[in-house]
């Protein structure tokens, strides 16, 4: 199967067309590494794209570690999965436990629906000054310094100027940036289907 037959499952529409340049060159923000895309069942929407030859997805219920929703620190557990096609990550959400923010945008009957494009940079807590100044409030933040790897995230609330938020999302390595890569991804979906796991 083809790319084109992983876009219409995932709306119709190729992604990056939905994206603002002019916004982005705006911010001096990166092309987006991820497209978020709620959905009604994540096992059914993993099954039903790897069957079109994405790549395999890992697939997780987890904790979304310091998860700090409009200024209140919520235990949070969300549901996620991550795989590629072409070389566009897809970020596939649920509905999570402890919030509405994935709920609120999951459609009646469950189809995947975009829900944020995400951007790998290394400059979160510049951005989380620029973009609030410029009437982009942030809405959530969260992440986790595991030491040697820090991971941390931000949604800003860019809905009526792109159609969906914005996430930023800082990932370093020994205090270098170091985004997710597909072969990094696919090995963990492997290693995932081999031990049988997703917690």
């Amino acid at each position: 199967m083809s790319h084109a037959a992983i876009v219409e499952r995932l709306g119709g529409t190729d992604l990056e067309q939905l994206v603002d340049w002019e916004f982005l060159h705006e911010f001096g923000l990166s092309t987006p590494g991820q497209y978020g895309m709620v959905s009604g069942d994540v096992a059914a929407d993993i099954a039903a794209l790897e069957a079109l030859d994405s790549t395999p997805f890992i697939h997780v219920n987890m904790a979304a570690p310091n998860w700090t929703e409009q200024g209140e620190l919520r235990d949070v557990k969300v549901e996620m999965a991550m795989g590629y096609t072409g070389d566009q990550q897809i970020e596939i959400l649920g509905a999570g436990q402890g919030t509405s923010f994935y709920t609120d945008k999951i459609p009646a009957d469950g189809a995947l629906t975009l829900h944020h494009a995400c951007c790998f940079e290394n400059n979160i807590e510049e951005l989380k000054a620029r973009l609030p100044d410029a009437g982009y409030p942030l809405y959530l933040e969260g992440g986790v310094n595991l030491g040697v790897l820090s991971t941390y995230f931000a949604y800003f609330d860019t809905r009526e100027r792109l159609g969906f938020w914005l996430e930023i999302g800082q990932y370093r390595l020994f205090g270098r940036h170091r985004p997710p890569t597909e072969s990094f991804i696919t090995r963990l979906a492997r290693l995932q289907r081999r031990f049988g796991s997703k917690g």
